[in-house]
Order: C-alpha cells, then structure tokens, then sequence
C-alpha cells in the first residue's frame, strides 16, 4: 500500500508519498527515492520523461540494500539510456488550463446578514437590533443595493500549464547516449503566482574494452516561483465579509471593506507581497564496472548532489503589515545549500557452477559512504522606509536580524547478500546490513539489519504441467530488519544557544545550554517485517494478480519526551514504544478483450492498514497494571499514531429539553449536546472519545482501451473510512465559530425558528461551547484522476511523413471529487493551495 498526496497545490508543488502506513512517531515517515542509484530529495528531482520504470520496495528482504533510510520504503527509479541503433528524436509538448472546484458553501451576502442578525440577538437576550445598530455604514450599503463582494472571484482565476519535453537517444556497440531537455511552466489559480522550471539530463555509457565500462549520469534542473509570501491569501477569500466595498473612490483598494477592523482587504496582499523562490538542483552520478572474469563485477559509483535556494520576500510599505507599522515595508532573504556526496564499492559474482543451469548463485558486497552538508543564512529586516529597491533596500531598515545554521550528518554502511535459486523453481535470499550514522549517541553509533527471503515458484513443480490455465505461481516470503535515522543531526547531543547579556551598560553575546538535554545512549529506530505473498497468471497472462500480507512493528521509537522543569531542561530524544503496521494489498489486472482492432484491460488494487500503538513509555504511575497513555500528545496504546481525543457531540439541546437533568446542566438551548461516554452525569475528561484519523482503505480501478488509432485511459481513486479535523467548523480564523463577524464555510444553525439546525445557535459575545466537538468529518472520497484520450497516426503514414510517431492527445486531471469532505480537496484543509482540475492537450512526436 502506497498513499501519494500533493504537499501542495501550488505551482511546482511536490507529492508527498507514504508507503503501508506510519512506522515513526517523530523520526520521518518518508521513503527514500533512488535513481539511477543515487538517493535524491523526492520524486519530483526527476523529469518524468526520463523514467524509464519506477519500483515501489515495501518488504525488509527488498529494501535491505538501500540502507538505513529504507525503513519506510523505497521508490526505485531507473532513467532511459542510448541504445545501439539509428539515432530517435522524441518531443513531447502539451498546453493546458487548470480550474478549482470547491465542496462546500460559504454564506451568500444576504445570509451572512442574516447570519450577523442572529449573533447579535443572541447576544442581546434574544432581541433583534435595528440594522443601523448592528452593521457599518458600508455594510449597509451593500445589504439595500445587493452589491455583494465575491471574494472567490477576486482571489481565484484560471491558471494554465505549458511542459515541453525535447530527448535525443543514439548508440554503437561501444558508446551510448540519452540526453533530454525540459521545460515546465504553471501559472496558478491564485493570482500573481507561477512557476518555472527547466530541467536537462546526460546519461552516456562507454565501452573501453570487453571488461572495462564507464558511465555518466547528469541531471542539472532550475527551478522559479513567485506567489504572495502570505498563507492566508485563500483564507481570506473563505473568511472575509461579503458586505462592504472593495475599492476606495479613487479606486484604490479600500483596507477595511467592511469597516471593520477584523475583515482586512485580501487583495492588498495579493498585490504588495511576494516571494522570489529560485532553486537549482544538480546532480552528478559517475560510474566504473570491470569484470575481469566471468561471473565477477566490481562497480565504483560516486555521485554528488547539490540544491541552491535562494529566497527573497517582501511585504511592501502598502501591504497590511507595512499600513500597521506605519508606511514601512519588511522582507527576508535566505540562501541554503545543501551538497550530498555518495561513495559506493559494489562487488557482484554471480555462478551456476558449471553445472546442467539449475543451480544459480549471486554474491553481493556494498561498501557505502555518504555525507550531507547544509549551509544556511537567513537574515529578516524590518522597518524598511520605502519600496524604491524593494528587498534590496533591506540595508536601510531599521533591524536586521541575521541568522546562520548548517549541520554534516554521515551514513557508513556496509551490505552483504546472498542468492540462490534452484531451477528457477526456489529461491532464497539471505542478507546483512551494518549501519553507522553520526546523528546517534555516543554509544550507540551502528546497528546490523539482518533479512532473509523465501520463494517458491509452484507453476514449474511437475504437478502444474497439465494446468494449462496456470502460467504463473509463486510463493513468496520475507523477514528481516530496516533502520531509520529521520532525525536532526547532534540530536543526541546538548546544544547551546545565543544569549543576549548587559553588563556594565554594554551589550554581550554568550551561549547558554538549550532546553533539550543530550542522551548518549540514543540509538536507531528499527522496523521488522514479516511478508507473504503469492502471484498467479492465468490465461497466458491474460489475468495476473498478487496477494501480499505484511507486519511491520517498528521499535525504539525516536521520541521527544518532556522533563521535569527542575532539571534545567525541557525535552530529551529517547528511543521508547513501539508501533504496529498490519495489512493486506491486492492487484488484479486482465486483459479482458483482445481482439485485432479492439483491446480492453481492467486493473484494481485494494490495500488496508491497521495502525497501532503497542508500547509507549512503559510507565504505569497509577498502579493499575496496565501502561499509561500519553495523552498530552494524544498517543494512546491501542489505537493508531494519528487520532483525535476530545468529545462526541450528538446533538443540540432544545427548547423545553431538561437540561438541568442533563450532564451540561449549564447549557442553553442552541449549545451542543455531548455524549456522556460513563453514564456518570457529568462531563469531564474521561468522556472524551478516541477517534481514529487513518483511513479503512485505499482502491484504484485504471482502465485502458485501444481501438485502431484512439486510445483510452481512466483512474478513478479511493479512500474509505478516513475522518480528518476540519478547524473551518469551529475556528475564529476560519471562520467557523458562529460570531458573525468573519465569513465562513455555511452551515444550518440553531435557531428557535430551526430546532432542526445541526449546529449551534451563533453568538457575536463568544464562541458557541464545545464548538470544536463539530470538527471531525468524514473525508472519505471517490475521484475521477485521470482520463487521457489520445490518436496515433497509422505506421503507413508515418513511413511517408519519415516519422517513428505522431500521437494527438487530451489528458484531463483531478477532473471530479466526490466526498463529505467541505474543502476545495477532501486532502486538504480548505485554507491551503488547492489542487487544480487541469485539462491539457498535447503532441507526442518520434524521428
């Protein structure tokens, strides 16, 4: 099982990947992406043009070569590469727009009139005030000539896409060579954002003599955005009152268009704000292979990758922050570099002892050496007094206030695996792996991850020879051990902190002892799985499919744990607990019709994973035999890593209810009902109700279809049984606390004339109690993802265009969302960068 979400939605936003679950607590959650053999920040360092195949490892007996940061799975990409032949010239080149669509409602003008009419009576014993005594000249003034503000519309537009894609293959017997060059623009839904990229790539392979091969590998990529440096620009167009007037006379933009201090014009913002992001991220991977005899391969492989940021922000003398410091502007600059080297020895021999071919050997030794350097300087200045040279003027601000960081981590590892297999018909792996990193404790340095691998390949047993419908089936099984080392480097170690001193009337700098105190026995955090799985092909392979049953238990959880305030400090890193990942996924692929024009193939894949915490800390303080919670950081033994621990409304107290009997007797009607979980007639802590925030399970049905020329393509996506906490239900800032005074997601109140509300009666004195109880929902969700239609022109054409491929297409994205969820991406909260519904057409040529 493998979850990919969008960390944001944004131009040159990335993809976030999680693979069967959360085995870490606090030590990282991300699988490592290799490609071509180099460990890379994410999927998305590489053109997706390039990719010749991408391999998602998920058991320990798979992962264990790729080392300690495997431990939460590995993504394996390999590149294309020149082959021997005539030369082929390939563009790829597709336009587009993008769209959002949002699933939920905010209040119209008139109904958040309505809406501030209500919190006012409620807050006024039940009268109604005339509305001169309840809204701004200029709220009314748009409440009797219906002139609403749309701040949607102000806020949100069209974006549009551009990625051209250009590679150039061509090889002998003794040289090979790829080479691609890619262009990629987005300007975004939001206004005044966009990105650009262009990303280029060499791969070359050289054959020097028949046991001496080197190869190159070269990636070089450069990446632009700029958007507001503010992250509420989508909040505000959610939260913002409809009532007023967005523009001055003189047609400047109004500050406060509902005059109102609460309600700021977002479109100021918009406008007087910025941040200039520019990256480059490079990468160079050199490689040696000699076999100086049969069987035997040494390979040497050093890469080095570097990614420069370079980020500037400013919030001009116009913005919101430069209007409340008086007319001043401030921003930002930072510059981070980061340089990750690699060195590997690899050494493969590979023997079927001279024999009849039914015995195979393969010996693998790694030696691995890596090290990651980071620079950083960042320097905020503030009160700058005009906007003349923008964030280049920051020398004249009033403050500057620099700050430098960088750290070197180190991983040395060494790998030993063996293979062998009988016939093709059994199979064993046995492999052990010695992990050295820097950033644990003193005595604690290395730890060994051992894995072992069973296979059986029944279909090639004499008992399948007459199972003509049987062509393919296997049993695999797989055990072993994978570390982790996600955390920050020295975070074994006491750090010092920067103090600021007077003495004698002078300013001094000194450095003090920081809050978290060193733990020399830190150690790795380590997940050991158990796999089985079988695979089976029927028909030619006309159906295929896999069945795969995991566990996964992780121990010695890396985990911050908070100290008793007398002993000087507050947190410590500690090795405690351990987590649980249990599930089965399911792939089931036929080609249903193969006919000469026609061809029809159907793919579904079903994965589930329980979560659960098994050990914590291992305290029992009240005696009671039985380990205690953590409930501060709402982690309970028993339930998954990711909950929700607060009360369960279940419904809204009414006129004439005995409310004095009830466990609220303090509430009035219009509050929220809450269950009483002890039946002991008062609300406390112990009703609080645990909610699981992981999802049932995942499903994906793809669909694929050729007729002549056309071809087809769908993916629709699930997730089922998943609840997230959607803080635009309850929260001030988001608008969802009832008061009348910022917009927000609609929602059917209380009222005495609608007992039926299913939320509480508004309140313009205060937040409704226990509002928050209303914050979970269910964001479970069906998607069309993606739909792509394309038309080859016939082989016969093509040989008198002199052409190897010429293919039209239309790929639609993220196309229709079907959820509970109110947010414009049940994956996301309504406030954050939304995902676009994009729709591009595009041109595949091949020379």
């Amino acid at each position: 099982m493998y979850e990919v979400t969008l960390g944001d939605g944004g131009p040159g936003s990335s993809s976030e990947i999680l693979i069967r679950g959360q085995n870490s607590i606090s030590g990282g959650n991300s699988p490592i992406v290799i490609a071509d053999g180099v460990p890379i920040e994410n999927i998305n360092d590489i053109n997706p043009n390039d990719i010749a195949s991408m391999e998602i490892l998920k058991d320990a007996a798979a992962q264990a070569i790729y080392g300690a940061r495997a431990s939460n799975g590995v993504v394996l990409i390999t590149t294309k590469r020149g082959k021997e032949g005539k030369m082929s010239v390939s563009y790829n080149g597709s336009s587009g727009i993008q769209t959002i669509n949002r699933n939920f409602d905010i209040y119209s003008g008139e109904e958040f009139a309505q809406l501030k009419r209500e919190a006012s009576r409620n807050s006024n014993l039940g009268v109604f005030l005339p509305d001169d005594q309840i809204f701004s000249d200029l709220e009314l003034s748009s409440i009797n000539s219906g002139n609403y503000i749309d701040w949607e519309k102000e806020i949100i537009g069209v974006g549009s896409t551009q990625n051209h894609n250009l590679s150039i293959a061509s090889g002998t017997d003794k040289m090979s060579v790829y080479t691609s060059l890619n262009y990629f623009n987005q300007t975004g839904v939001i206004k005044n954002s966009d990105y650009n990229r262009v990303t280029a790539r060499l791969n070359v392979d050289q054959k020097l003599n028949d046991w001496l091969k080197i190869g190159l590998n070269t990636s070089f990529q450069y990446a632009n955005s700029n958007r507001p440096n503010v992250g509420n620009i989508i909040l505000s167009s959610i939260t913002t009152s409809p009532l007023g007037k967005v523009y001055n006379d003189d047609g400047s933009l109004r500050i406060e268009p509902s005059g109102f201090e609460e309600n700021k014009n977002p479109l100021i913002n918009l406008k007087e704000t910025n941040t200039d992001d520019s990256n480059s991220n490079n990468i160079i991977n050199i490689f040696m292979d000699v076999t100086p005899f049969k069987g035997f391969k040494y390979r040497l492989n050093a890469s080095r990758r570097a990614w420069n940021q370079k980020a500037l922000s400013y919030n001009s003398t116009n913005s919101i922050t430069g209007i409340s410091s008086g007319g001043l502007a401030n921003g930002s600059v930072s510059y981070n570099d980061i340089v990750e080297l690699q060195l590997e020895n690899i050494f493969t021999y590979t023997t079927d002892f001279n024999t009849d071919s039914k015995h195979n050997l393969n010996l693998t030794g790694v030696h691995s050496i890596s090290q990651k350097e980071s620079n950083r300087f960042y320097n905020f200045a503030n009160n700058i007094p005009n906007d003349i040279l923008g964030i280049n003027g920051l020398e004249a601000a009033e403050t500057n206030t620099p700050t430098t960081t960088g750290y070197i981590r180190g991983l040395l590892s060494f790998v030993a695996r063996v293979q062998y297999d009988y016939n093709s018909k059994y199979y064993l792996t046995v492999s052990g792996r010695s992990d050295g990193s820097t950033v644990f404790g003193a005595n604690n340095k290395w730890s060994f991850f051992p894995a072992a691998a069973l296979g059986w390949n029944i279909h090639k047993e004499s008992f399948m020879e007459k199972v003509d419908a049987v062509n393919n089936l296997k049993l695999r099984f797989s055990y072993g051990s994978v570390g982790n080392e996600g955390i920050d480097p020295y975070g074994s170690i006491a750090t010092a902190g920067l103090r600021e001193y007077i003495i004698d009337g002078i300013k001094v700098s000194g450095y003090v002892g920081d809050n978290e105190i060193s733990n020399p026995d830190l150690k790795w955090e380590t997940s050991t799985t158990f796999n089985a799985a079988i695979d089976f092909g029927l028909w030619s392979n006309r159906v295929t499919s896999t069945v795969e049953y995991y566990n996964t238990r992780t121990k010695d959880l890396l985990f911050p744990i908070r100290l008793n305030a007398a002993t000087g400090y507050s947190s410590q890193l500690v090795n405690l607990g351990e987590v649980e990942n249990q599930g089965v996924e399911v792939s089931f692929n036929t080609a249903v019709l193969r006919d000469t024009d026609f061809k029809l193939d159907i793919g579904l894949i079903f994965s589930k994973n329980n979560n659960k915490i098994l050990s914590l800390s291992g305290i029992d303080s009240d005696g009671d035999g039985v380990e205690d919670d953590d409930v501060a950081n709402q982690l309970f033994i028993g339930s998954p890593t990711k909950v929700a621990h607060r009360y369960k409304p279940i419904g809204i107290f009414q006129e004439g209810e005995d409310i004095i009997s009830s466990a609220q007797p303090n509430a009035k009607p219009g509050d929220v009902k809450l269950l009483d979980k002890n039946n002991d007639g008062i609300i406390n802590a112990d009703d609080r109700v645990i909610t699981d925030l992981t999802p049932d399970w995942f499903g994906t049905l793809n669909l694929g279809a050729e007729y002549k020329g056309i071809d087809f393509s769908a993916n629709i996506t699930t997730v089922q049984g998943i609840t997230k906490d959607n803080s635009f239900l309850y929260g001030y800032l988001e608008g969802g606390s009832l008061r009348g005074i910022k917009n927000g997601i609609k929602q059917d109140y209380w009222t005495p004339e609608n007992p039926g509300g299913s939320f509480p009666r508004p309140n313009e004195s205060d937040d409704p109690t226990q509002l928050i109880s209303k914050g979970l929902q269910d964001a479970s969700y069906v998607r069309l993802q993606n739909v792509s239609v394309g038309y080859s022109i016939p082989q016969k054409t093509l040989t008198s265009l002199s052409l190897n491929k010429l293919r039209f297409y239309v790929t639609g994205s993220n196309l229709l969302t079907i959820t509970d969820f109110q947010s414009y991406s049940p994956e996301k909260s309504p406030n954050e960068y939304p995902e676009a519904v994009s729709v591009v057409v595009g041109l595949q040529v091949g020379f």
